[in-house]
């Protein structure tokens, strides 16, 4: 069985180690901006892209959460899109992503531990 691919966009290194850690049996890529995931992408569609909010910076180019969900949805139609919101911006970025991704637990253990999940690493 083929390992599950999965691309995320964070700037917690912290997280970032600590994921990369607990997949098991899944092939985990960082990115800490938008355009290298975006260039991923564009070379390998993922099984799972993983979007940390707080990785998103307008004040580095970054359009915002909605342009980065669509591009994901339409460059990888097959992948599961997942967020992990900021504390209490859970209602905004479901909004802003709309129906293409889900929402995962903003608290970081939750969120490593609900991908673990998704990945079948569990």
């Amino acid at each position: 069985m083929p390992e599950t691919i999965v691309y995320c966009l964070t700037r917690d290194r912290d997280m970032a180690a600590a994921l990369d850690a607990r997949l098991t049996g899944a092939l985990a890529f960082f990115y800490n901006d938008a355009a290298r995931l975006h260039q991923a992408v564009i070379l390998r569609a993922p099984d799972l892209v993983v979007v940390d909010t707080a990785a998103i910076r307008p004040e580095y180019g970054d359009a915002g959460l909605g342009p980065v969900i669509d591009f994901l949805s339409r460059r990888a139609p097959r992948a599961r899109l997942t967020v992990r919101p900021a504390v209490g911006g859970e209602q905004l970025v479901a909004a802003e992503a709309g129906p293409h991704a889900e929402l995962l637990p903003a608290d970081p253990g939750g969120c490593i531990e609900a991908v673990a999940a998704i990945c079948g690493c569990g």
